[in-house]
């Protein structure tokens, strides 16, 4: 009776606790509905990509679509091991060239750098984050392969046939394109070491840089790796901008300057013959399977570390 005298225009009823409106219920419906549409699309995409991968395994045989060394599906023959060694060798060329590096920089913005400095910082890696592969893909096709072939040459001698395509210009582009997102999560991570443990570090006569190593790091060191292995994720990942400047050439790459090829680019290159609930289409599957197999124990690893963290 209080409330309806305090709101003597309006009835008292519509002021009782518990019981929802029509418009409510219908927009609790509505969400409902929608994380019940995402989430079954989601399980659906991965019970296609599963029952069609593991038909292709079954086709051709796990052990030598993982050991060998010729894909050839216009000739029935089906090695996907080029294709693995080269997703596995850009990634990891990407974490050591591009995470390294992006690791060191947040640190340095953190502990060193100066408010204004870091906002501007954060700022451009987060525009640099959002530009489309195949922008990076195009300027890597125009300006790094030049740069990798003479590189090439340089260093297999003058007449060797380098065209500066390969793991080489793969491994610098896909660093160049992960170096914002790791940044940016290894930026967060450091920001939630408290305060108080870099005052007292300092109090105990610590320089800034034990401060930022023997503290700061250590205590972040699960974020960072997180962030990390969130690059990994996107470097083995990606597609058009790798099938730009890594070669197409469907054999193990001998050198870092060799043409080679990853199981995302060689999908996008092969499946438009592949016809459907054939074995081309099939084996294609299978390793889009094997990638994914990939990516899930990275998002695994990531939320158990993730998980300790927070703890």
């Amino acid at each position: 009776m209080a409330v309806a005298e305090t709101h003597g225009e309006l009835p008292a009823r519509q002021y009782v606790l518990g019981r929802p409106r029509a418009g409510e219920a219908l927009v609790r419906f509505a969400l409902v509905l929608c994380a019940g549409f995402v989430l079954a699309t989601t399980l659906a995409i991965l019970g296609f990509l599963a029952r069609t991968g593991i038909r292709g395994v079954a086709r051709v045989g796990l052990w030598p679509l993982l050991t060998g060394t010729t894909w050839k599906p216009e000739a029935g023959e089906y090695g996907g091991l080029a294709l693995i060694a080269g997703t596995f060798a850009s990634a990891l060329g990407a974490i050591v060239l591009g995470a390294t590096p992006a690791v060191l920089g947040a640190v340095w913005l953190t502990e060193f750098a100066s408010d204004r400095v870091r906002r501007v910082h954060r700022r451009v890696m987060e525009i640099a984050s959002a530009i489309p592969s195949v922008v990076y893909g195009w300027l890597a096709l125009v300006y790094l392969v030049p740069i990798t072939g003479d590189l090439g040459r340089l260093v297999r001698g003058p007449d060797a046939p380098v065209t500066g395509e390969g793991l080489a210009a793969a491994s610098v582009l896909l660093a160049i394109m992960i170096a914002p997102t790791v940044l940016l999560l290894s930026l967060d991570s450091l920001s939630r070491v408290p305060r108080a443990l870099r005052e007292a570090s300092a109090a105990l006569g610590a320089s800034p840089w034990q401060t930022a190593f023997r503290v700061s790091f250590p205590y972040a060191w699960r974020g960072l790796l997180v962030a990390v292995f969130f690059g990994f994720a996107r470097a083995a990942g990606e597609t058009m901008a790798v099938q730009m400047v890594i070669g197409g050439a469907r054999k193990l790459a001998p050198d870092p300057f060799s043409p080679t090829t990853t199981i995302s680019a060689q999908i996008v290159m092969d499946m438009q013959e592949a016809r459907p609930d054939t074995v081309e289409s099939d084996v294609l599957f299978s390793m889009a399977l094997v990638l994914l197999t990939v990516a899930v124990a990275v998002v695994v690893v990531t939320r158990f570390l993730a998980r300790r963290e927070g703890r």
